[in-house]
């Protein structure tokens, strides 16, 4: 008879599987909220980057309807207002959680909150507590007075250089009025200005103002920017000749201040100019017999 050979596997004890699965269970309780503030921070650290993106699209939206959206989703949608030139955000896709535009909610699925007040626009996003006004709240606020300022400044650049542009070649003949607006007209009448009647009127839809009051016009300001003047100044100049002649004066003038000018003909002559801009400013006059010499000039502001 054939004995067979039997080999007997150890397997665990009671105690043993307990001492292992208490093993686990410490190393498992410690690993868990090591994860879950790394996956809090990768979320905050998403809805972070996702509200500076909302913002800067906020600033274009801004930029072409000159008005602040109401949601997020007016960002990637058309919703009948004037100007509107998007989508302002790419690679839209949806949160399949949600199941809403991915944009419009933030890394834990629940929709960013929008208020609107004045100039400012508040993105907030209320964290993974999901509570309002909390230390765990995301916000950022979108201030579009710069914007406002910045298109003010660009456009009065542009006007007042307009504005030099006429008066160096017809101040004297055909100087411009003193009201903007009828200014405006001979410009876009000249060919020198398109006729849009934004042009009327600064970032904040105030109407631009004569820098200097009184007589023909030589510069615009922005009755929103006090003190600030912007572009080309014209100025008029009265010079003295020794005798018949013609005279150039050059001369430098400050808003609101006066320009200095010196002219030759067949003799010497001196003359002063008033500039309604900063800038340089350079005129032309003619003397006559009786040595008065009249100068206009145009002045490009530094």
């Amino acid at each position: 008879m054939k004995q067979r050979n039997t080999h007997l596997v150890r397997g665990f004890t009671l105690i043993e599987l307990v001492i292992t699965i208490a093993i686990i269970g410490v190393l498992v309780g410690a690993a868990v909220p090591v994860m879950s503030k790394i996956l809090t921070h990768k979320a905050r650290v998403a809805t972070r980057e996702e509200i500076q993106l909302l913002a800067n699209a906020t600033l274009e939206y801004f930029r072409d309807t000159k008005t602040l959206p109401t949601a997020v989703s007016r960002l990637s949608t058309r919703a009948g207002v004037a100007g509107w030139n998007g989508p302002y955000l790419a690679g839209v896709a949806t949160d399949q959680i949600s199941n809403r535009n991915g944009y419009e909610v933030d890394a834990w699925s629940r929709p960013y909150r929008v208020t609107r007040n004045g100039d400012r626009l508040t993105l907030r996003s209320l964290g993974q507590d999901a509570r309002l006004n909390t230390s765990d709240d995301l916000t950022l606020v979108v201030d579009v007075t710069l914007v406002r300022r910045e298109e003010t400044l660009a456009e009065l650049k542009l006007l007042n250089q307009t504005i030099g542009l006429y008066n160096g070649l017809h101040q004297l003949t055909a100087p411009l009025p003193q009201l903007w607006s009828s200014a405006f007209t001979v410009l876009v009448a000249a060919g020198l200005l398109p006729n849009d009647p934004g042009l009327l009127t600064d970032g904040w839809g105030r109407a631009y103002t004569p820098s200097v009051a009184g007589g023909p016009l030589v510069a615009l300001v922005s009755p929103s920017l006090a003190g600030v003047t912007v572009g080309g100044g014209a100025g008029n100049g009265n010079g003295n000749a020794g005798g018949n002649g013609n005279g150039n004066g050059n001369g430098n003038g400050n808003a609101g201040g006066n320009g200095n000018g010196n002219g030759n003909g067949n003799g010497n002559g001196n003359g002063n100019g008033n500039a309604g801009g900063n800038g340089n400013g350079n005129g032309n006059g003619n003397g006559n017999r009786n040595g008065n010499a009249n100068g206009g000039g145009n002045g490009r502001n530094r």
